[in-house]
């Protein structure tokens, strides 16, 4: 990692408390910096050092100076992470607590999980403050500070076993929140207290936002020993110690950069800020009365729309960015607002079953060719990419759902999707994102080009999600029928019209597959439908409550707009062994406080497809079929 001209490490939004530090302290000594990081006019002394006010000062004395700023940038910084920190520990105590009474908010098991190596980070970060400050107070050109930067890289490994649980950390998280209301307002709102010398009200943070912060801070180790090292002499006895603390930390970083995701989904801006990637996927634009495939991604102040371009021979795949909102001006248009979409011209339902009866010939003449002896693998090839058409169409002309996203200052865009649960996701993303303080700007042509650029190595979705990119040892999923069971549902805080819809991933999309009826007025609905659900190597299975809406003023505008409130929305991993059993198999699941129970059983379709031979020889009429059917 290079050197950065700033003393403060970049990258973190709440470090401008730090940055504000570095510019009181160089207002108050009428210092001024250069481009390059130089003083251009004579300094005042600082701390214990002697300067002089001529043009002849000493490189030495400039040095000592920058080391005195850069040290101070470092200790204004630490104490904000301590306090980020502090913050993030605050619940766990609490939580310890409940957990083994009768009624715990979480498990020992998802403590754990949550909060594993914080506090050994919180105790290294606080050790290394409490011995630099009392240096940087009392400075004068015989400090030295080498052995403090060398002990902090040493401890570098706490870090690691924290990365390799980062992701297990966010999921349990996540899915606590979802089935936990009090844990989720407690995830939502954690006070981070201000630099202890400010009035500054402590800031509202999220544990999630706060659970990135030692990703962050490790990946940017290197910085600021750059900038010590920059500013201090050869020949003083901190520039071993810093040069090892230097090796230590690149080595360390060298070793787990594979393993650190935020950090591959992360782009640093121009002005060292950082520009996380939140979430991206494939999605289908409705663009000049045309759909087109497009790519998304959602970084933490921006939408960007992209199209992947066709591979070049000799080259990486590259993105063409389409267009791009600021967080801060995007919209999501009301049922009022909206237009309606007189261009959509839904594809009829009997090609699409057409599509996929071709796509399921296909797929058993693969397996009968893989199974021959005599199969050839260019006869699999050309299969496969026949197999590959059929599904690239059934993946763009599906999709009914609208979503729509609106630039305050202008255009509007239109997103179509199979899955409503989907579209619930992408809006709830965009709109905690906008709960932040967001400004509005506009990227220039070059910054455009890089963002888009770095698009290809940040992507979390690779490939367009169908049945032909999978591998042959990924699992396949089920084939059969799914029958469902919707039994009742609990947690409702007042009366509404409730019900339920079914979605299956199919073909290797969700889709909407069934819905119960509207049970009007309770907080206790008990509609006890049962479904039979095709399923199509299927994985998983989504369940989302709705809130009916009679409003006419709301009434759908087209056919497939979906009004009505989500009250909530959960899944569940198919799990061959569990569900492939003669019995009914019970299970709820939890979403945002409500509980949905519901029952389900698997029959293959080799069993569907069985019939009981007849008993009697001369058949149910006593005549040929021929006969019976003239």
């Amino acid at each position: 990692m290079e050197s950065k001209q700033s003393a403060v490490m970049p990258g973190m939004e709440e470090e401008e408390e730090a940055i504000g530090f570095l510019d009181r302290v160089l207002e108050d000594e009428d210092v001024f910096l250069t481009e390059d990081g130089e003083c251009s006019t004579p300094v005042s002394p600082v701390g214990n050092t002697s300067f002089t006010e001529n043009q002849g000062e000493s490189e030495s004395d400039k040095g000592l100076l920058m080391r005195k700023l850069v040290l101070s940038g470092v200790l204004a910084s630490e104490e904000i992470y301590i306090n980020q920190l502090e913050a993030l520990l605050l619940p766990m105590k609490p939580l310890k607590a409940t957990a083994t009474t009768s009624q715990p908010v979480l498990t020992m098991q998802q403590i754990d999980a949550i909060f594993y190596k914080i506090q050994d980070i919180y105790e290294i970060h606080k050790d290394f403050y409490d011995n630099l400050c009392p240096c940087v107070q009392q400075w004068d050109n015989k400090t030295t500070v080498g052995h403090l930067f060398q002990k902090l890289a040493s401890q570098l490994g706490v870090y690691k076993a924290f990365v390799d649980n980062y992701k297990c950390a966010l999921e349990t998280a996540e899915k606590c929140s979802q089935c936990n209301v009090q844990f989720y307002k407690i995830s939502e709102d954690l006070k981070v207290k201000g630099p202890k010398d400010s009035k500054e009200q402590p800031t509202s943070v999220t544990m999630e936002a706060l659970l990135y912060k030692p990703i962050d801070r490790v990946t940017r180790s290197t910085l600021v020993l750059h900038d010590l090292l920059k500013h201090t002499p050869a020949d003083h006895p901190d520039y071993p110690l810093l040069q090892d603390a230097l090796r230590i930390s690149q080595n360390f970083l060298s070793s787990i950069n594979e393993d650190i995701d935020p950090r591959r989904t992360a782009v640093t801006t121009p002005k060292g800020e950082t520009r996380q990637l939140v979430k991206d996927g494939f999605m289908v634009e409705l663009s000049e009365n045309s759909r087109k495939l497009r790519h998304l991604f959602l970084f933490t102040d921006l939408l960007l729309c992209a199209k992947l371009k066709k591979a070049t021979v000799g080259k990486h795949q590259q993105y063409d960015c389409k267009w791009y909102i600021p967080l801060a001006d995007l919209v999501f248009p009301s049922p009022e607002e909206s237009e309606p979409i007189h261009q959509l011209h839904a594809t009829p339902d009997h090609e699409i079953e057409e599509m996929k009866a071709k796509i399921s010939v296909l797929k058993s003449e693969i397996q009968k060719e893989k199974k021959s002896n005599k199969g050839s693998s260019r006869a699999i090839e050309r299969l496969k990419k026949k197999m590959h058409e059929y599904e690239s169409w059934l993946l763009l002309y599906s999709p009914t759902i609208p979503f729509r996203i609106h630039n305050k200052n202008g255009k509007s865009y239109l997103f179509l999707l199979s899955s409503d649960y989907e579209r619930s996701e992408w809006r709830e993303v965009i709109q905690k994102l906008q709960k932040k303080d967001l400004q509005a700007f506009a990227l220039s042509s070059v910054e455009l080009q890089v963002l888009t650029g770095s698009c290809f190595k940040l992507r979390t979705v690779h490939n367009f999600p169908i049945i032909s990119h999978k591998d042959d040892d990924e699992s396949p999923g089920l084939y059969g029928f799914l029958h469902v069971i919707v039994h009742t549902a609990k947690g409702f805080d007042h009366s509404a019209n409730l019900y339920c819809t079914l979605e299956v991933d199919s073909f290797g999309y969700f889709v909407n597959k069934a819905k119960t009826r509207v049970f009007r007025d309770t907080t206790e609905p008990e509609w006890n439908e049962e479904f039979e659900i095709e399923l199509e190597g299927s994985q998983y299975l989504r369940i989302l409550c709705y809130e009916k809406c009679y409003d006419k003023s709301k009434l759908n505008k087209d056919n497939n707009e979906i009004m009505d409130k989500i009250m909530g929305k959960g899944q569940i991993q198919l799990d061959p062994q569990s569900v492939q059993s003669k019995n009914w198999h019970v299970d709820v699941i939890e979403m945002n406080g409500i509980k949905v129970e519901f029952s389900m059983k698997f029959s293959s379709r080799d069993m569907s497809l069985k019939r009981t031979p007849s008993k009697k020889q001369t058949g149910v009429f006593g005549v040929k079929i021929s006969v019976v059917t003239k």
